[in-house]
């Protein structure tokens, strides 16, 4: 009977043994996969048997090998992946954004917008030359095309957002589809008693990949499988997962289920640095641009109608611009064809260059929410900076956390491969120990049967 015992509790420290070897190699061979979550096997005492009352110990045995990993270090990843990717995925499209203005520089509309009324203060020196009158359309249709062209880089972008939001959701799609297939091989694996660590470690990166694209919500069930919605919306368990589509509608772009038409609200990650870009920043700024645009326009239509141009007999003047709409700031036919119906005397006289001085004065006037056209600009300029500028500096503090996170993370499940070689070490003691004892059992039944 005790010899018995003895083989029997050396063979199973051996296996067990065997196995925290294999563990801590598993470790070391995969030192170089960022992916790979340290592993520990989990070694305890073997049950205890009553014999002649008697309590006889029964060695070891491996109760698990169990993950390392720090529930609240990834927990606040996945948060600080949201933020950080929505300032990083702002700071790339707001940079697209700053430069459609091309500010500071000759092509701004600053500059061109000086030029247009400066080219009516020369004109009102030589109200009766030709090429003053020319360089007064010349400079407006200067700015009619820098105004054009900042509205169709507006579109441009949003188009560009347009077709990355698109693609941004077939990917979630993949990912929710891949999360909810090594959720159930997880389900399946415990529900079996069977090992799921790596399957964990391939869930975990899903998991990773779509906190950086959306906000989400993940909850841990007891079989380790997670729970995900987003944006409030139910996304993937380990039963089902929930395919979404993007929808755009009235200058808005959104992310809904596909059968139950759930709006997801995003906002936090790339898609919601994508929404908001698209529908409340550069639908922003156009906005105040087109309130310049439409108070010039109307400052210096105003004052045009009540001059008279260089016709014989003068006529009265009508609208220098076509009404501001679409975007697109337009002179008018008349003018563009013949430069002597710009109106800039006041009395009709040839000499007269009153009307163009006071075009030339709109630039100095407090007609924009009691501020001057050219001030408003420069305040939409900086906007842009400023909001450019928030967006970096928010990356860089979230990409310094982030950081920190996961060093935090490597110092719990990052392979140290000089403290596995400690476990290997000292697995192989015990085994060779342990093999000791079955050489030793087996003389002890050598001598007994040389006796018999």
């Amino acid at each position: 009977m005790a010899l018995s015992r003895l083989f029997d509790i050396s063979r199973r420290s051996m296996a067990t043994y065997q196995r925290s070897m294999d563990v801590a190699s598993n470790n070391i061979a995969n030192a170089g996969n960022a992916d790979y979550t340290r592993q520990r096997a989990i070694i305890s005492t073997e049950k205890t048997q009553q014999f002649a009352g008697i309590t006889w110990g029964s060695g070891v045995k491996m109760d698990d090998i169990e993950r390392i990993r720090s529930s609240l270090t990834e927990n606040q990843i996945i948060s600080n992946n949201q933020r950080h990717s929505f300032n990083e995925k702002s700071s790339v499209l707001l940079r697209q954004v700053e430069d459609i203005y091309s500010e500071p520089s000759e092509l701004g509309i600053s500059n061109l917008m000086g030029q247009f009324f400066s080219s009516w203060s020369e004109l009102s020196a030589n109200p009766t030359s030709s090429a003053l009158r020319g360089n007064v359309v010349y400079s407006a249709q200067n700015l009619a095309a820098k105004v054009e062209e900042i509205n169709e880089g507006f579109q441009i972008v949003k188009t560009s957002i347009y077709y990355e939001f698109n693609d941004k959701v077939r990917e979630i799609n993949n990912t929710l589809k891949s999360i909810q297939s090594v959720n159930r091989q997880i389900s399946e694996s415990k529900a079996i008693g069977n090992n799921a660590n790596d399957l964990m470690d391939k869930r975990d990166i899903f998991v990773n990949d779509l906190s950086k694209m959306v906000n989400i919500s993940v909850n841990y069930e007891s079989d380790e499988t997670v729970n995900i919605s987003i944006g409030g919306v139910f996304a993937v368990d380990k039963g089902n997962w929930t395919e979404f589509e993007a929808h755009s509608s009235e200058g808005e772009l959104s992310m809904v289920s596909k059968n139950g038409g759930s709006k997801a609200r995003l906002t936090k990650g790339e898609m919601g640095a994508l929404i908001d870009t698209f529908s409340n920043k550069i639908p922003g700024y156009k906005e105040k641009l087109d309130s310049i645009i439409s108070q010039l326009v109307t400052s210096v239509n105003n004052i045009h109608n009540t001059g008279m141009n260089l016709e014989d007999p003068p006529q009265p003047g009508f609208d220098f611009f076509e009404e501001y709409t679409g975007g697109k700031l337009e002179i008018k036919d008349e003018i563009k064809n013949d430069y002597n119906k710009i109106a800039v005397s006041a009395d009709g006289t040839s000499g007269n260059g009153d009307i163009a001085i006071k075009i030339f004065e709109i630039a100095e006037e407090n007609i924009l929410n009691g501020a001057k056209l050219g001030d408003v600009y420069s305040t939409l300029i900086s906007e842009v900076g400023s909001d450019k500028q928030n967006a970096d500096r928010m990356e860089e503090a979230g990409s310094m956390v982030l950081q920190q996170l996961h060093n935090q993370k490597d110092s719990f499940s990052a392979v140290s491969v000089d403290e596995e070689m400690l476990d290997v070490i000292k697995f192989q003691k015990a085994y060779e120990a342990s093999a000791k004892l079955i050489q030793m059992a087996d003389e002890m039944l050598q001598t007994l049967m040389q006796v018999v």
